[in-house]
């Protein structure tokens, strides 16, 4: 379908479609370049089920996970990108359309020694966490052509607050929004984004089903060059007992790389229909073949009949 037009107005919400799993979501990443702190925020929104997701994660490699994880906020009024609970809120703003987006989120969390206890329902040690954060564009925007999706690559600017300790974020990060039917129980799939110590950022997607290729999306920007759209993505990982990546290795373009998980960040998603998929997010160091390095996050989503699952 060819990628579509994004508009300063994109970065708000849109008309919500009939389907009940329509969504609409603004992602947001960040890994430091030492891979001492990273974490991600995720904000869903949901009208034809009138609730949202939220989502508040935070590593780093001699860190345990901190995870927020809450999918009973109400769906935000109209327009709005604030909403608020019992223990957990958001307010994203977009100061710059396309240039800077800013998020402020906090609320109740829980520590995990082990992140796979996410996956069997465990509680961890409850804190207080409180993000405050801006992503500032490091490139344009990237259309997706298969969906109603964009992504931009970013530097991270802020602090983050767990229990009574301020982290003072300064790292690559990267950004999505995306709207239309999201049924995260019907396909498996791989989302990979970066940044190398030469200033070269990557991001890229596909479908991870055995001897079907349903999307295929990415882009390389190197320094200097500008953002190149790429047609060639692979990735064959290798995962553990829960289903937890432990490596891989990828392709983006002409860009080959290897995938070390140092922080593992996972999701148990579960429909009301008492689907479920497990969510794998890890923050990585990457390798080059030609010898680069660098961090960043990857994610694998592998429904219960799936094959990593």
């Amino acid at each position: 379908m060819g990628a579509f037009e994004v508009t300063p107005a994109d970065e708000g919400r849109h008309a919500a479609g009939a389907e009940a799993l329509w969504g609409e979501s603004w992602y947001l990443d960040f890994a430091a370049s030492d891979t001492s702190y990273g974490g991600y925020v995720r904000l869903g929104v949901y009208p034809n089920l009138a609730r949202s997701w939220l989502w508040v994660y935070l590593v780093g490699q001699e860190r345990p996970l901190v995870a927020l994880c809450d999918h009973s906020l109400a769906c935000p009024a109209e327009d709005a990108l604030e909403v608020g609970g019992d223990g957990a809120g958001i307010a994203i703003e977009m100061p710059e359309p396309l240039l800077r987006c800013r998020v402020v989120a906090e609320g109740s969390a829980t520590r995990f020694g082990d992140p796979a206890q996410v996956f069997h329902g465990a509680h961890g040690d409850p804190v207080a966490v409180r993000v405050e954060l801006d992503w500032a564009s490091q490139g344009p925007v990237f259309a997706y052509e298969a969906t109603t999706r964009y992504e931009q690559s970013a530097w991270v600017t802020g602090h983050v607050t767990i229990g009574d300790e301020t982290v003072n974020v300064d790292c690559p990060g990267q950004r999505d929004h995306s709207w239309g039917v999201r049924d995260w129980w019907l396909f498996p799939w791989n989302w990979t984004a970066g940044h190398l110590d030469d200033g070269t950022f990557f991001h890229a997607a596909r479908s991870m089903l055995t001897g079907a290729d349903l999307f295929r999306e990415g882009y390389v920007t190197l320094p200097g060059t500008g953002q190149e759209r790429v047609s060639a993505v692979e990735c064959e990982v290798s995962l553990d007992g829960e289903q937890l990546p432990v490596d891989a290795r990828q392709r983006i373009g002409g860009l080959r790389f290897t995938t070390e998980p140092v922080a593992h960040a996972p999701v148990l998603l579960v429909a009301d229909d008492g689907r479920e998929a497990r969510f794998p997010r890890a923050m990585c160091r990457f390798k080059t073949d030609d010898g680069r390095t660098g961090t960043g996050w990857t994610e694998y989503n592998w429904p219960a009949d799936s094959a990593g699952a």
